[in-house]
């Protein structure tokens, strides 16, 4: 398992050095070069999502496992069905930002040919690494001064990456670009907070968890 993190952690730093590149090249008007990177992502995307499926997959049933073996032990009270629905809710997270790295992407790559779509898709993609970066370095500031992993701390991120992309809605509108790749962005990402909150509370989600990991 250590070597799946390893490679994991090895495909998110070349797709966050190929989505730094890409914007300075278009800038260069190296287009050439920026196309030839591009499509090194049609490797290292699909090997990207693989090896975050694999890694979720493994924390959910370590969760699960970790939480079994203290209720076998007398620690505390549970049924199964409960932390397997703890568990479930444990990974949402992740599986949040892993789907929108994906749709984000595939959106990008469909509009490839038209830069501003292209650019605001992976401008939009590339959001979705501040989750997990911000959300660990802010639990671990919380925990530090004794705090806890409260609502404000949980969606500060999401908070902070619908502002941004108001911002650019309001940004393409001033230019008088079209502001329908920005919008279509704000409302996937507000569609995944919505589901981040609601779905972990239904028994569909528990079950869809089971079925997949």
């Amino acid at each position: 398992m250590q070597l799946v993190y390893h490679a994991h952690a090895f495909f998110m730093i070349l797709w966050v050095a190929m989505a730094i590149t890409q914007p300075f090249l278009i800038r260069q008007k190296k287009t050439k070069l920026h196309k030839a990177i591009g499509k090194t992502s049609y490797l290292i995307m699909p090997m990207l999502f693989i090896s975050s499926y694999i890694v979720i997959r493994h924390t959910y049933n370590n969760f699960i496992d970790t939480q079994a073996a203290e209720l076998e032990a007398g620690a505390f009270t549970l049924t199964m069905e409960k932390i397997y629905s703890d568990a479930a809710a444990y990974i949402m997270i992740g599986i949040v930002y892993i789907i929108w790295l994906f749709v984000f992407y595939m959106l990008a790559i469909i509009n490839r040919k038209k830069m501003l779509n292209h650019a605001t898709y992976m401008f939009a993609a590339i959001l979705t690494l501040l989750g997990p970066t911000v959300d660990r370095i802010m639990y671990q500031i919380t925990m530090y001064f004794g705090g806890s992993f409260n609502v404000f701390v949980e969606n500060a991120v999401f908070v902070f990456i619908l502002l941004i992309l108001v911002g650019l809605v309001f940004y393409h509108k001033s230019k008088k670009n079209s502001i329908k790749p920005s919008v279509i962005a704000l409302s996937i990402y507000i569609s995944g907070i919505v589901a981040y909150h609601i779905l972990p509370k239904t028994s569909f989600w528990n079950s869809f968890v089971k079925m997949v990991m």
